[in-house]
């Protein structure tokens, strides 16, 4: 048996399987990098809608909070959420109150109500987590992508060299060099998108965790007249 001939029959083979399913890759790679920079498009503006419409202000929401806790223990929920809600600047925060709003029926228990609080902390959470991925994803993908776009146009292009055939070198090298700049940019929009809404959130998670203590944590609170009352006062009344 000739080993030599048949390294070389395998090489050949492997050129050419490699070389076959290498460029066939190339046309979904460039629809999927199409519909990258679609999307970002998209997100980008949506992002910059979000930055306009964000105001943060946490002096009126901390004493929209100490108000609504007073209301709270008096037990004017409605007038205690509507407060919130009027205080409340961000998304999240919104949504954050008007989940607790739904949850009236387990105001009775203490127990019961601070378990809910922390469940929907937990779900929101996990909804900021779940968009920030697909920025995340944009931010690995587009680059990774745009290489794929690069390397694969490489092979036709160095036979069109070796061959003479300088429009298919030309065709070939466009190509890389477009998708190169069209998955970096999909990467930049991506990681600019999750630098800045993953600051945001945090800011917004630490903000409903400070409002779901002042409203139903055991600690004093001060009220706007200067006493003190203390937290799950009223709740307690019901255990």
């Amino acid at each position: 048996m000739d080993i030599s001939g048949a390294l070389g029959l395998f090489k050949l083979g492997a050129q050419k399987g490699i070389y076959l399913l290498s460029t066939n890759l190339l046309y979904p790679v460039i629809v999927l990098l199409f519909i990258l920079i679609s999307w970002s498009m998209i997100a980008f503006g949506g992002f910059l809608y979000e930055w306009r419409v964000r105001r943060r202000d946490f002096v009126s929401l901390e004493r929209g909070a100490l108000k609504a806790r007073a209301l709270l223990d008096a037990n004017d929920l409605d007038g205690a959420f509507e407060l919130l809600s009027k205080s409340c600047s961000t998304y999240y925060v919104h949504e954050f109150i008007n989940r607790i709003s739904e949850s009236g029926g387990l105001f009775a228990s203490r127990k019961l109500m601070q378990a809910r609080v922390e469940k929907l902390l937990q779900d929101l959470e996990t909804d900021m987590t779940k968009r920030l991925e697909k920025s995340r994803f944009v931010t690995r993908a587009g680059p990774m992508l745009g290489l794929m776009g690069t390397l694969i146009p490489m092979g036709p292009a160095l036979l069109a060299l070796a061959g003479g055939d300088v429009k298919t070198l030309a065709d070939n090298l466009i190509i890389a060099f477009g998708t190169t700049v069209v998955g970096l940019a999909t990467g930049l929009v991506g990681y600019t998108v999750t630098l800045v809404r993953s600051r945001w959130y945090e800011q917004d998670m630490s903000d409903m965790e400070y409002l779901a203590e002042i409203l139903f944590g055991e600690s004093e609170v001060e009220t706007e007249e200067g006493g003190l009352e203390k937290g799950g006062g009223r709740r307690n009344e019901h255990e």
